[in-house]
């Protein structure tokens, strides 16, 4: 059984609708911001932070609807249209299904299996090859609007092994890894298909293990936000790998020394968790056919250098700590 840390050195780092609504809508252009993926990079607790935060981020004209009205309803209209636009009527029921006030300007979805099921994310031994046609399919289904794509990134030593879990038991690790080399996976060339396949979505990524302290931005940048806005939520990651006491000695200290901006909000959570890290939430089991320390210290090795080439690609923002 093979162990390897989260921070591996990270630690810092279709329908008709009415020709009335049909005018109100292609009228009043709106933001879509989509959190696509990946698997196994906390995509589930950020759509919760940001539910949790529905009625704030409501007055601030973002929308957050509850997945489950979109995520059955889209894989069909994405099908649908395919190659070609959506038209105005077929947006505007999507719409109508997921808005609950036509006072937005902003509209924030999150569907980590919008490019493929767990299964299929090394389909032909590359990363996310898939994304190639299903993210202009997506675009196409909101056509008339602006669409921004937002995607967690992990070390492949780590999310090889968590992706592999979500398959289920009839799938073998060789059927999952197919021809893939694992050496040669990089998240830039996932963000290079991205930015060709769909050249004008703007697309922010992040590491997954750079959030317990990027979190909070996380959460401002796909809701649009600025940093005066109050949410909650934005300690949710850190908590899950700081000691108890820590926690709340931080709470406490950011009630009474409130931070100047995010730069000084990060500086204070890092010196905590330097104080008050569990070691033990680090730890990761690794149990793959074939996997050794040294593979797993090689693919830390490359994601690293991978994470300092995707900081200078241009047209990609990545939420660095």
């Amino acid at each position: 059984m093979l162990h390897h840390s989260q921070t591996g050195g990270q630690t810092g780092r279709l329908w008709k609708g009415t020709g009335s609504e049909q005018n109100r809508k292609a009228a009043k252009p709106m933001i879509i911001s989509i959190h696509i993926g990946a698997h196994s990079t906390n995509g589930a607790q950020l759509m919760r932070g940001l539910l949790k935060n529905k009625a704030v981020l409501a007055d601030h004209g973002v929308a957050v609807p509850n997945p489950s009205l979109y995520r059955d309803v889209l894989p069909d209209v994405m099908r649908k249209v395919k190659s070609a636009r959506a038209t105005p009527e077929t947006q505007e029921m999507l719409l109508d299904q997921m808005l609950e006030s036509d006072d937005c300007t902003r509209l924030v979805l999150s569907y980590e299996d919008v490019i493929c099921l767990p299964a299929f994310i090394f389909d032909k031994g590359r990363l996310y090859t898939k994304a190639s046609f299903k993210l202009p399919w997506l675009c196409n289904v909101f056509a008339d609007h602006e669409v921004e794509f937002f995607i967690g990134m992990r070390n492949p030593a780590t999310f090889i092994p968590a992706a592999f879990s979500q398959c289920g038991p009839n799938l073998t690790y060789e059927s999952f890894i197919d021809t893939t080399d694992l050496e040669s996976l990089r998240w830039s060339d996932v963000l290079t298909l991205i930015r060709k396949s769909c050249p004008n979505a703007a697309v922010t990524c992040f590491a997954y293990e750079d959030t317990p302290l990027t979190w909070a931005q996380i959460m401002r940048d796909i809701a649009g936000i600025g940093p005066m806005v109050p949410i909650s939520g934005g300690l949710d990651i850190l908590a899950t790998i700081m000691k108890r006491e820590g926690m709340k000695r931080l709470r406490t200290y950011l009630n009474t020394h409130r931070p100047q901006n995010e730069v000084q909000r990060r500086r204070i959570l890092m010196a905590f968790l330097d104080k008050y890290v569990d070691e033990d939430a680090l730890e990761e089991e690794i149990d793959l056919p074939g996997w050794d320390e040294a593979l797993i210290e090689r693919l830390t090795e490359l994601y690293e250098d991978d994470l300092d080439l995707i900081e200078t690609m241009e047209g990609v923002h990545f939420i660095a700590p």
